[in-house]
């Protein structure tokens, strides 16, 4: 899988873990213990803020993750 993705002019990016590299308004897939636990999506606000977007719901691949990640952007548009 790629490691950096854009949906509608919105970036996402997948990493192992942790949100420290996201920029202001990015999107995060992230790992949960190397992704045996499972991933989150998170983003990352104008002031450096991270939300896990996902309410605790973790995810079993990071396909699946990626493409809730595109949906709520997709929701954020309308």
């Amino acid at each position: 899988m790629r490691r950096y993705h854009s949906h509608l002019g919105r970036d996402i990016v997948v990493t192992s873990g942790s949100a420290r590299d996201l920029e202001p308004g990015q999107f995060g897939v992230l790992a949960i213990d190397g992704g045996a636990a499972g991933w989150s999506v998170v983003h990352k606000g104008p002031e450096g803020e991270v939300v896990e977007v996902n309410n605790e719901m973790h995810f079993e691949t990071p396909e699946e993750a990626l493409a809730f990640a595109k949906e709520l952007i997709g929701m954020l548009g309308a």
